[in-house]
């Protein structure tokens, strides 16, 4: 699907309604402050401003949707890291011409762009945030089994493997230490990927990684070892480890297994959203909530999920938590991560 929308994205590309913003900002400090100013304008509101920290775009997405909807919710910024055959310069046309609204954030690393071709994107990486436009790096998928979509088309070629000891992760994991960005990775939740997973955070502990998804397990006899408890020692041992939320609800399953494929939730059948945040994953939440980031997961091939992933966010996790928590995980963790600075009210 990602290839194909490329080829009708000029159909979509003028579905974005026109948009009175600002002129585009010429430096970083120019940026944060447009960014600033919307999310004072969404907490003047007596609403929790929120940064999406991981999304995937491209031209079949129509931005006017996605910004009318972050406009009725409360979202301030997203991270949109274009298709990576659309290239990083997309995030910055789109930041251009929408600056209040999006993050410019490198190409995303989920197709074989990136994991066909480690070398290459790598170094046109480097490239790019040489030129000190971007914020945040895209998501890198190091070992991804095909979504509920993919594999219900029979998408194996989506089954990806990087060994995340491979000489272009070590360069990934430098590149995020000189740079001071951050950069996401899509990595699966099992016992067998835990310790190579632990030993490249031990060995770059300055490097700013986000791990997404937080608590999505797709096979669970494989990942005995996961759980609140775990995820809290890794807290304890690397400084610069975050996760983000970016997740299905709590009644989803994965067709490949059959399984609920995320342990933060509880499945009651009830509505609104069947279920609710189990308390022991609500204690992590509260305990450390300098560590974790809203995310909405969104890609062509669900984007008008958007608002329901918001809404679902705030009312299964957000609203659970401290007011200090919510705003730390809604948008400050990620402000001081894309910005380099605290939040300053």
């Amino acid at each position: 699907m990602r290839w194909a929308s490329a080829l009708v994205s000029a159909v979509w590309y003028g579905c974005a309604t026109p948009r009175a913003d600002v002129r585009p900002p010429a430096t970083r400090e120019q940026a944060t402050t447009v960014w600033r100013e919307r999310i004072r304008s969404i907490l003047a509101k007596g609403l929790v401003p929120i940064i999406d920290t991981e999304a995937t775009y491209n031209r079949a997405i129509d931005l006017g949707y996605i910004m009318d909807q972050m406009d009725q919710l409360g979202v301030a910024q997203i991270a949109f890291a274009p298709f990576a055959g659309l290239g990083s310069e997309e995030s910055l046309r789109m930041h251009r011409q929408y600056p209040g609204y999006f993050i410019p954030t490198t190409a995303d690393g989920s197709s074989p762009h990136w994991y066909h071709d480690q070398e290459n994107f790598v170094a046109q990486l480097r490239r790019e945030l040489a030129t000190g436009q971007y914020f945040l790096m895209g998501e890198f998928e190091i070992r991804h089994y095909p979504s509920p979509l993919q594999y219900k088309a029979g998408r194996v070629d989506r089954d990806i493997t990087v060994p995340i000891n491979s000489p272009a992760v070590h360069q990934l994991f430098r590149l995020a230490i000189e740079t001071g960005i951050a950069f996401q990775i899509h990595y699966e939740i099992e016992d067998v990927l835990l310790p190579p997973l632990e030993a490249m955070l031990a060995r770059y502990p300055e490097a700013k990684v986000i791990w997404t998804h937080l608590g999505q397990v797709r096979y669970h006899e494989r990942a005995s070892r996961y759980s609140s408890d775990y995820v809290r020692g890794l807290i304890a041992r690397f400084p610069n480890l975050y996760f983000d939320l970016g997740l299905p609800g709590p009644p989803h399953v994965h067709p490949a297994t059959g399984q609920r494929d995320q342990v933060i939730y509880v499945y009651t059948g009830l509505q609104p959203y069947r279920g609710y945040l189990d308390p022991e994953w609500q204690r992590l939440l509260e305990e450390f909530p300098e560590r974790f980031l809203a995310a909405s997961d969104i890609g062509a091939d669900r984007y008008r999920q958007f608002g329901n992933q918001i809404a679902r966010l705030r009312y299964l996790v957000l609203d659970r938590l401290s007011e200090r928590a919510q705003h730390l995980i809604a948008y400050r963790n990620a402000w001081r991560l894309v910005t380099g600075e605290p939040w300053r009210s």
